[in-house]
């Protein structure tokens, strides 16, 4: 078969021949119509990922959308390397179906960084209806994607920080917080936030921010909480290596702050991962999700690979029919 094919780390991968997928009992083979480029997959091939392949040559792509052989069109995870989703054929470790008219170009570019969102939000932090949510570093695809899934998810209030100001004013943001702001002056600014209320906060940035917004939390006056008191739950979901906080013992004595992360080894179980995947399907289909989206024929994936971290619009490589 024909796919993307990475021999060596931090090369671009090109578009040859590749010996095509086994698929094991639990897997299903899809024929791949679209598979988007995500920043994990350009890090993971720089070698810059906790996911980066030990072993090479392998295809890249963790997901995408194809048919299967019965022709049902499905959004499906492939994580079971050599093999990846930027291919002609893929083994979909599971598949979910694709809703009619929605088309398959924006569901291979959505469905991940939706749930870089989805899941912190409604898995890990469990935000409830009615409460306040802060997203740190609101202004990448997955930020702008949290912005957008606190709303379908219930949130009274949504505040959007980030150092993009062009891009924060896009989004549907109750308030927003220009990060680019001195120390004091940020410092001041989350006290502000803090004393209305903070319920949960999104962080795809670590480092100072949080640094700041924790220290922004600390009172000495805390009252008795109520029985209902959930706390302020700061999920970070950022993977970047070199980025470090200094938590000192009171932000979490003299705080309701519950740290908690997201990723590999807090995923939820499959099924739990393809009813979220179903719901933001579901909303894409109904236009309460957006991304823009630029469709390059899958022959083109080393051109497309450098032009992916240089842009917002989300690359997907396509092959034959994108729509059903």
């Amino acid at each position: 078969m024909q796919a993307a094919v990475l021999r060596r780390l931090g090369d671009t991968p090109r578009f040859e021949t590749f010996a095509d997928p086994d698929t094991m009992p639990c897997e299903r083979l899809v024929g791949v119509c679209a598979a988007a480029i995500h920043s994990i997959d350009r890090q993971a091939a720089a070698g810059l990922h906790y996911s980066s392949p030990l072993d090479l040559p392998m295809v890249c792509g963790l997901d995408g959308v194809g048919h299967t052989a019965g022709g049902e069109r499905v959004y499906f995870g492939a994580t079971r390397r050599p093999f990846g989703a930027m291919a002609e054929f893929a083994p979909a470790g599971w598949t979910v179906p694709m809703p009619d008219g929605l088309d398959s170009a924006l569901a291979a570019a959505l469905v991940r960084p939706a749930l870089m969102a989805w899941l912190p939000l409604a898995y890990r932090a469990e935000l409830e209806p009615g409460e306040t949510v802060l997203v740190l570093g609101a202004t990448g695809a997955a930020g702008r994607m949290a912005v957008q899934a606190a709303r379908l998810l219930g949130a009274r209030r949504v505040i959007a920080a980030g150092r993009r100001q062009e891009a924060l004013a896009t989004l549907d943001a109750d308030a927003t917080i220009d990060l680019r702001m001195p120390p004091s002056a940020l410092h001041h600014t989350f006290s502000a936030y803090a004393e209305e209320g903070i319920d949960v906060i999104v962080d795809f940035l670590w480092g100072e921010p949080v640094e700041l917004l924790t220290a922004a939390l600390i009172r000495s006056d805390l009252p008795m909480p109520a029985s209902d008191d959930r706390g302020v739950r700061l999920v970070s979901v950022t993977e970047r290596p070199a980025s470090e906080v200094i938590l000192p013992a009171h932000a979490l004595r003299d705080t309701r702050l519950k740290l908690m992360g997201y990723g590999p080894a807090s995923y939820p179980p499959v099924d739990y991962l393809k009813t979220y995947v179903e719901d933001i399907l579901t909303h894409a289909l109904e236009g309460d999700l957006r991304m823009d989206v630029e469709a390059v024929p899958m022959a083109e994936v080393a051109d497309a690979w450098e032009r992916a971290g240089r842009q917002d619009t989300r690359i997907v490589l396509t092959l034959g029919e994108r729509d059903a």
